[in-house]
């Protein structure tokens, strides 16, 4: 059957993000799901990313891809390159733009679990 089902903690390719300079909190677990290497897609990487309480990522954009994001868990903040932010909850979908910088802070109490998919197919950031 060419249809999977897959469990982020067993079957993805799971990235640590951010421990080369951890007194910039922008560390973060990735477990990416949905690329050519794991399931052969051709038009659109997936995944999950959880931050702990204060977690962020890096300012980073993905230059030829347009990015949907749902909350699963949690509540933080979206932040863009001129410093402007957005507050999300559990619930909500982000939509980024092809090519727009950002950065995503986990400003809750609680892990935030953060669905990502961008299309078409991108890198992740590097840090």
């Amino acid at each position: 059957m060419k249809i999977k089902v897959l469990d982020p903690f067993k079957d993805s390719q799971p990235k640590w993000l951010g421990l080369e300079q951890p007194e910039l909190n922008q560390i973060r677990k990735v477990f990416q799901l949905i690329s050519p290497d794991n399931v052969g897609s051709k038009q659109i990487m997936a995944g999950l990313t959880i931050f702990e309480p204060g977690e962020a990522s890096s300012l980073h954009n993905h230059a030829h891809s347009e990015e949907l994001d749902v909350v699963i868990r949690g509540s933080g903040e979206v932040v863009d390159d001129k410093g402007n932010r957005r507050s999300f909850k559990e619930t909500d979908y982000m939509f980024i733009p092809e090519g727009e910088y950002h950065q995503h802070i986990n400003t809750g109490d609680e892990p935030l679990w953060l669905l990502w998919s961008y299309s078409p197919l991108g890198e992740l950031p590097k840090d």
